[in-house]
């Protein structure tokens, strides 16, 4: 009885810690499919930001952008959110650069006139009605020189 005891705590185990690893497999999926073309012909400027949120969830991404280099900003979330994502960009003083709340638009181009470090606020809106779902939401920035 303890050898089936063992195993079955072995399973469990092993099925909670592979549970966030397949949600992740899903935003790099929609990221590699959905995002990631949207940069057309720009380069990925290091690494994306994947994660899961949900209504009223907000994060901010620190950025250093350089004078004389084309910036693409892309904010995309998948259809499981009850709305999409809006996105501001600010500089380091907090002045609004980019705001989508009114267009909804998921890209932001950016010829750089000045280095100099931004902040990426990404809102997901709450829905209506009590609801918990989650959906993945992809922030993506790519360069090209000007």
């Amino acid at each position: 009885m303890k050898v089936y005891t063992k195993i079955l705590a072995t399973i469990l185990c092993a099925a909670a810690l592979s549970a966030p690893l397949a949600g992740f497999a899903q935003c790099k999926e929609f990221t590699e499919n959905k995002v990631v073309p949207l940069l057309d012909d720009y380069f990925i400027s290091g690494k994306y930001n994947t994660l899961k949120l949900k209504g009223g969830d907000e994060i901010v991404i620190f950025k250093t952008v350089s004078k004389g280099i084309n910036y693409r900003f892309v904010v995309k979330g998948d259809k499981d959110l009850p709305f999409p994502p809006q996105f501001k960009i600010e500089s380091w003083e907090g002045k609004i650069v980019f705001d989508n709340s009114e267009t909804g638009e998921e890209i932001w181009d950016h010829p750089c006139d000045k280095t100099e470090r931004i902040k990426i606020i990404v809102t997901v809106p709450e829905a209506d009605e009590d609801s918990d779902t989650e959906g993945c939401v992809t922030v993506l920035s790519g360069i090209k020189s000007i």
